[in-house]
């Protein structure tokens, strides 16, 4: 489990992997859920994230 600064609650590290992947438009946005997708700047965040390229 890791932190997510996005829902800063504890993921999958699975789950992590495919946000940052939709962050990075490798994959349809379709497949993350509703509680990533209503944080307004939810791509900024994750880019800025310690995980983000990891």
């Amino acid at each position: 489990m890791i932190r997510c600064p996005i829902i800063n609650e504890d993921i999958d590290i699975g789950e992590c992997v495919t946000i940052v992947d939709v962050c990075e438009e490798c994959i349809k946005e379709t497949v993350i859920s509703d509680k990533i997708k209503k944080i307004d700047n939810w791509k900024e965040i994750c880019k800025k994230c310690e995980n983000h390229n990891n």
